[in-house]
């Protein structure tokens, strides 16, 4: 039965469904972005941007509405096998909308970092939240690299939204050259592969390797390079070298929403391919995550002691993060895909809710926020100082805030897989982690201190109430978890059927 949802291609006596409610809340953001561009442009500019925040705001709320529904739907394909639309997918893309959504509200107090071009900064930021969103159901090898390269190219341009500031430019050039590398390495293992098992679409490949081949040199060389195409978009060391200066350069609205977003989007997508087309190599490629986070613990952690610029401080620390989310991923159990997926919502949290406090400070003092500028900010600013403390105690990992539940299931979960060495290295790289997250409190609450002015209006306080939003959701959550596990046992299931 057709309905206006749903069509059949007929093609050579072969009728393959194509259901559109499967892509509804890509189909909702890039309608809304495609709107922006042609309607708002016409308007004064004021106009146009309360305009675009507001349909920015209102797509991403109705793509969310869409992906609840979804999430509750039994697992499916569409498009010729090209799209899982599942649990698991929906939930990640209700992370990456709820992380936009927060974006936006950060965005409005940041006039200057957009100025003029606020229509195209919001139509960008849609497409970027739809090609991820895509990418998080992707089934096919083609889809994936669709879709990552739709998200990049705009994040590529949001980078350099601010035209006037060479260091945006700067950070957009090496986002380009690296992002195209990591794009490359995924194509060519793509291509490897499907050299190997003649299939692009993952249930496929793993049915072919189910009956044998799966040591082919030709396919191990292809999921190598996957593996390595994927790390350069989740910032895992040693594939991070854009990490800091894109974060650093790029304004902090959208340096928040990458370090949410995109981080979610890569672990997402990289257990999906492993777990669904590649079980039956799950040795080796357990090995090879393991080996990528032992190196990400130990590059993102050791060059963030060395930081003073908050901005770059926290991009290393999300290279280090990277390391405990792919323990989770290394550990290919039910319980280290729950960890992974409350982790995921968790430090999305956390990170645009501790850029939203840098970018408040930020605005305040007209330049980048340095560590010694957040001297006596707790007592000029009791609510963000307190909602920042809440942010660093939970990425540092102390009770009871989410970020220890999340490092405690991951650490739980490697260690019933017999991975044990990654839980060590994650503690030891937990403690390292103390000494330059606990600077910035050490900074807040300095006494001797002169408290700093704070300026307040409209747009900071929108800024302000992502903040107090994000520490709520991860001090509740942290003290009440089960929810959100429950959630992930609901997404977990789709994914691995127990």
């Amino acid at each position: 039965m057709t309905t206006l949802s749903t069509l059949h291609i007929h093609e050579s006596s072969q009728t393959i469904p194509v259901s559109f409610f499967a892509i509804g809340p890509e189909l909702v953001l890039l309608i809304c972005a495609l709107v922006l561009i042609a309607g708002a442009i016409f308007l004064p500019e004021r106009a146009a941007r309360l305009f675009s925040a507001l349909v920015a705001a209102g797509a991403l709320v109705g793509a969310e509405v869409v992906a609840a529904v979804q999430f509750n739907r039994s697992p499916h394909f569409s498009f010729d096998h090209t799209i899982r639309v599942d649990a698991f997918g929906a939930s990640a893309q209700l992370i990456i909308f709820a992380a936009a959504l927060l974006a936006v509200l950060v965005s409005w107090g940041g006039a200057k970092e957009v100025g003029d071009r606020s229509v195209e900064f919001y139509a960008l930021l849609l497409t970027a939240t739809a090609g991820m969103a895509l990418l998080t159901v992707a089934n096919s090898f083609v889809i994936v690299f669709v879709a990552l390269e739709l998200f990049s190219l705009a994040l590529y341009i949001l980078v350099a939204i601010e035209l006037d500031a060479l260091s945006s430019l700067e950070a957009s050039l090496k986002y380009l050259v690296v992002g195209s590398v990591g794009a490359a390495f995924l194509l060519y293992g793509s291509a490897f592969i499907y050299g190997a098992t003649g299939q692009l679409e993952f249930d496929r490949i793993r049915a072919v390797l189910s009956a044998g081949g799966h040591h082919n040199p030709v396919l191990l060389i292809g999921v190598a390079m996957v593996i390595v195409g994927l790390g350069f978009k989740s910032n895992a060391a040693p594939f991070h070298m854009w990490t800091p200066d894109a974060y650093e350069g790029a304004p902090t609205t959208v340096t928040a929403f990458m370090a949410a977003a995109t981080k979610t989007t890569a672990l997402i997508v990289t257990l999906r391919v492993l777990v669904t087309a590649f079980p039956a190599i799950d040795g080796i490629w357990q090995d090879a995550i393991g080996a990528i986070a032992i190196v990400s613990f130990a590059v993102g952690n050791l060059a963030a002691l060395r930081q003073t610029n908050v901005k770059r401080m926290l991009a290393y620390s999300t290279v280090g993060h990277t390391g405990f989310l792919l323990t989770a991923v290394a550990a290919h159990s039910v319980l280290g895909t729950e960890a992974l997926l409350y982790y995921l919502v968790m430090y999305a949290a956390m990170n645009v809710g501790a850029f939203a406090v840098v970018a408040v400070r930020e605005r305040e003092i007209g330049r980048p926020v340095q560590i010694s500028d957040f001297r006596g900010y707790g007592y000029s600013r009791p609510w963000l100082g307190a909602a920042m403390l809440i942010f660093l105690l939970s990425l540092a990992g102390f009770p009871p805030t989410g970020g220890f539940i999340g490092k405690l299931t991951i650490f739980s979960a490697a260690v019933a897989s017999g991975q044990t060495y990654l839980a060590i290295a994650g503690i030891v790289a937990t403690m390292v982690a103390l000494v330059y997250y606990l600077r910035i409190p050490a900074a807040m609450y300095d006494r001797e201190a002169p408290a700093p002015t704070a300026v307040s209006s409209v747009g900071e306080m929108l800024s302000s109430t992502a903040a107090l939003v994000g520490a709520g959701f991860v001090l509740a959550f942290g003290i009440v978890p089960g929810p959100i596990f429950d959630l992930a046992r609901t997404a977990t299931t789709s994914l691995l059927g127990g």
